[in-house]
C-alpha cells in the first residue's frame, strides 16, 4: 500500500484546494474548494476567490459575496436592479 502523499503539506495542492489520490494512479488530484476558481490549469491547480474571476459570475449589475457556511458564490443585486432569472441563472436587471 502507498502513503497518502495528501497527508505531506496537502500534497502540494495549497490552501484553497482539496487534495485526494486518482484511484487508478494514485497520483495527487487538487480540486479547488467552494468559492474558488481553478485560474491555473489540469496539472497546475491554482485556485482563486470566484469573486475576482469575471465577477463570479454574477453580472455587472450585481456583487459577489460568498455564502458563510458553504462559501460558495452567492450574487446580490445592486440598488435599483432585481433578479429577473432565478437562483442558478442570477440575472439582474
Amino acid at each position: 500500500m502507498l502513503p497518502d502523499s495528501c497527508n505531506v503539506n496537502n500534497g502540494g495542492c495549497g490552501a484553497n484546494a482539496t487534495c485526494s489520490n486518482d484511484a487508478t494512479t494514485n497520483a495527487v488530484k487538487c480540486t479547488c474548494k467552494a468559492g474558488y476558481t481553478n485560474t491555473g490549469s489540469a496539472v497546475n491547480v491554482v485556485c482563486t476567490d470566484s469573486c475576482s474571476v469575471n465577477n463570479g459570475g454574477c453580472g455587472a449589475n450585481a456583487t459577489c459575496s460568498h455564502n458563510a457556511t458553504t462559501n460558495a458564490v452567492k450574487c446580490t443585486c445592486k440598488a435599483g436592479y432585481t433578479n429577473t432569472g432565478s437562483a442558478v441563472n442570477f440575472v439582474c436587471k
